[in-house]
Parts: structure tokens; C-alpha cells; sequence
């Protein structure tokens, strides 16, 4: 490892130590997008967020919308191979990013997978794992999670 990767990686460990303690939102998303994560407005993140994630390289992206609200303990898979196993020339590496929406709900618990879209406007129930593209204005819960009803949100609510 070189130097510059040395200090990068010390620097994001901090910045993700920042995300994971700090007691203010603001600070967290400022943490996240000095990172280089997409974080729109309004967005809410517990203190305990989990995004594991290797520190320099793969890191993956993670583009999140307007007025986003995510639980207590919710996990952001980024990166996921298998490393050194001889497992590896069986399993497939997921596309490195997540993608959610404006106005989405995730609930306490619930894993995000790499590779994954949440549609605008969906809801993730509580300690779902989510390993394909939610649709728009969609509940999905399970493990894994599968759509349990179609919503409509009211254009003029605030």
C-alpha cells in the first residue's frame, strides 16, 4: 500500500467514524459527502447507520434523494466478494452502488444490497433485506423483501 493510499484510507476512517457517532444529522451528511456519496436535502440518518465498505478502493456509490428518512440500524451493502475464498470463481460481483429515490422510507433494521434501486416515494419495512429494484411507490418487507401493497402519495402534501 502506498502512502497516498495509507492516508486516504486513515481519512475516510475517520470521516466514517464521524458519520457513525457524530449526534447531528448535518454533520453526518456532510461526513458522507466529503466521502463522495450523492446525499440530497432533507435527508435524515441515525447515528448508527452501517455502510462497510473498503476504505480506498470499491467503495461504490451511493446516490441518495430528497427528503429520505432511514431507521436506527439499517445496512448499506456497497461492496461484497468473496476475497480470498476459493468460493470466488462461484460467486458473482454485484454492481458496487445503490440508488434511492426522493421521499423513500427505509425501516429500523433493514439491509440495503449492492446493486439495489428504491423507486421514489417506497417504503422499506422493518429488518427486510432488499436484493432487487424496488419500484416506485411501493411497501415491500420480507427477507427477502417482497411487495406487500402499491401506495399513492398526494402531490400538494408537505
Amino acid at each position: 500500500m502506498t502512502l497516498k493510499e495509507c492516508l486516504i484510507r486513515c481519512q475516510n476512517a475517520f470521516l466514517y467514524k464521524v458519520i457513525m457517532r457524530f449526534p447531528y444529522n448535518k454533520t453526518r451528511i456532510w461526513a458522507l459527502r466529503k466521502q463522495g456519496y450523492s446525499i440530497g436535502d432533507n435527508v435524515y440518518f441515525p447515528s448508527d447507520i452501517i455502510i462497510p465498505h473498503n476504505f480506498v478502493y470499491h467503495r461504490g456509490t451511493l446516490k441518495i434523494g430528497n427528503r429520505v428518512s432511514i431507521a436506527p440500524r439499517v445496512v448499506l451493502i456497497l461492496s461484497s466478494h468473496s476475497n480470498f475464498s476459493r468460493t470466488s470463481k462461484f460467486a458473482t460481483v454485484r454492481d458496487n452502488s445503490i440508488i434511492i429515490g426522493d421521499d423513500v422510507w427505509i425501516g429500523a433494521g433493514a439491509i440495503i444490497m449492492n446493486g439495489v434501486t428504491i423507486g421514489e416515494g417506497a417504503i422499506v419495512g422493518c429488518g427486510s433485506v432488499v436484493v432487487k429494484d424496488v419500484e416506485p411507490h411501493t411497501i415491500v418487507a420480507g427477507n427477502p423483501a417482497k411487495v406487500i401493497k402499491k401506495i399513492t402519495l398526494d402531490e400538494h402534501t408537505d
